[in-house]
């Protein structure tokens, strides 16, 4: 756990160490919030009900709050590190240290994501402390659960990230497997639109992707809303595609590590 502190302060220090570059990926998602809430006040302002789907102003709102603050833990600096690396061939450094690689990678994942999650809850915070009476409150029993659902969530994107990543030793540019993670991430996670308004099979399809685990999953502990499967196998989805993607990526790393070949001195 030491080893991992330090790679973690080392790698958050390097995120701070461009200031300008930091606080514009700290703040940018803003505009993504605040674009959020001017869309959806449209579309409710145009129902006649005052819901759309199962969500009603109040638990609309809160749902972009809280998927805002968890999807932007990981900013496309942080998850694009580790792919930049290979292109320019940096990540020599990371294969010769006598740490584990994805070790190295988890730690600077969670140093990068650290001062963002400090800005995100920050805010969120306070969005529940001017505005709670529009809001949809937690009930105290949920947040426990919501928390322990994101940590497992959490885990499992950064573990997607690595393995994506790992995909730049097989191309020649890595913005299109980037894009095309976002895509699929933003897309199925419920990060745009809730799950629940998907078509039946679009429903079905999204659940049987790892994506929803990562941020619908939490966010429907928080509101006290029905998961799909009852608690304890939500959980153990959670864990189980953490295990699978760890699997894929020792995979790939023992892969790349036989057919990679160091030059130079």
């Amino acid at each position: 756990m030491r080893r991992f502190n330090k790679l973690m302060g080392l790698y958050l220090q390097g995120a701070l160490f461009y200031k300008k570059a930091f606080l514009l990926n700290l703040f940018s998602p803003l505009v993504l919030l605040g674009g959020q809430f001017m869309l959806w006040r449209s579309l409710y302002n145009l129902s006649e009900t005052g819901t759309i789907g199962s969500y009603n102003r109040a638990g609309m709102y809160t749902y972009i709050i809280v998927a805002f603050a968890i999807n932007n833990l990981l900013t496309w600096s942080s998850e694009n590190n580790i792919s930049r690396e290979i292109r320019s061939g940096l990540i020599v450094a990371r294969c010769m240290r006598p740490v584990p690689f994805l070790y190295q990678s988890l730690a600077g994942l969670t140093g990068s994501m650290l001062p963002q999650a400090l800005v995100n809850f920050a805010i969120a915070m306070l969005l529940f402390a001017l505005f709670g009476s529009h809001l949809a409150l937690p009930s105290p029993a949920a947040i426990p659960l919501a928390l322990l659902s994101l940590l497992f969530g959490i885990l499992l994107r950064m573990m997607l990230v690595s393995c994506f990543s790992l995909l730049c030793f097989f191309t020649t540019s890595h913005l299109g497997l980037s894009w095309t993670r976002t895509a699929l991430t933003e897309f199925f996670s419920g990060a745009l639109i809730p799950i629940s308004m998907f078509p039946g099979w679009l429903k079905t399809v999204s659940y049987a992707t790892p994506f929803p685990l990562m941020l619908q999953t939490p966010i429907s502990l928080f509101l006290g809303e029905a998961t799909p499967l009852p608690l304890p196998v939500t959980f153990g989805l959670q864990i189980g595609w953490t295990a699978v993607f760890l699997v894929l990526h020792e995979v790939l790393y023992a892969k790349i590590r036989k057919n990679l070949t160091f030059a130079g001195g």
